[in-house]
């Protein structure tokens, strides 16, 4: 992000844009970039002298966030298994619009400790055969349609590789 430029530089860009200066003499000139030159002067059009006013009342988040943020600390602290898009549905009903996104939610959780990572099934674990056909590979196919249009399965296994 940007640094913000003072006022007095603002109206600078103001007066010399008055004189006649393109925007681009402008920005070399005050060593400024364009993109905040033909910003400054383009809002100075649209609201005359109230434009060239920083607006810092606008950084940061918004005031009605924090009841945002608690509500949906509150909801996973009740609901431990619920996810955050569902949390994000039940807050944009209740409060409405602007709201935050549902990765923002996500961060809020993990800064206040209200995640857990997701357990995995335990793997079975097979190890290797003893003895002859103690274990087996078995593919199988169901749901299917024959040419007469009959329901139809089977399963297979592969040939054993060394009786040949």
């Amino acid at each position: 992000m940007g640094k913000a430029i003072c006022l007095p530089l603002r109206e600078q860009i103001v007066a010399l844009k008055k004189q006649g200066y393109t925007l681009q003499t402008i920005s070399q000139q005050l060593n400024l970039s364009f993109a905040a030159v033909r910003l400054i002067w383009s809002r100075f059009k649209k609201l005359g002298q109230p434009g060239l006013l920083t607006r810092f009342e606008q950084c940061g988040p918004p005031a009605s966030t924090n009841g945002v943020f608690r509500a949906a600390r509150w909801l996973r602290h009740l609901h431990p298994q619920w996810g955050s898009p569902l949390i994000h549905s039940l807050l944009l009903r209740r409060y409405g619009q602007p709201m935050p996104t549902i990765r923002t939610i996500n961060r809020w959780y993990k800064q206040a400790g209200l995640t857990t990572p997701r357990s995995r099934p335990n793997r079975v674990v097979i190890g290797k055969a003893t003895a002859v056909h103690n274990i087996w590979q078995v593919d199988a196919k169901e749901h299917l349609k024959l040419a007469d249009g009959q329901p139809a399965c089977y399963l297979t296994a592969p040939a054993d590789r060394h009786n040949r």
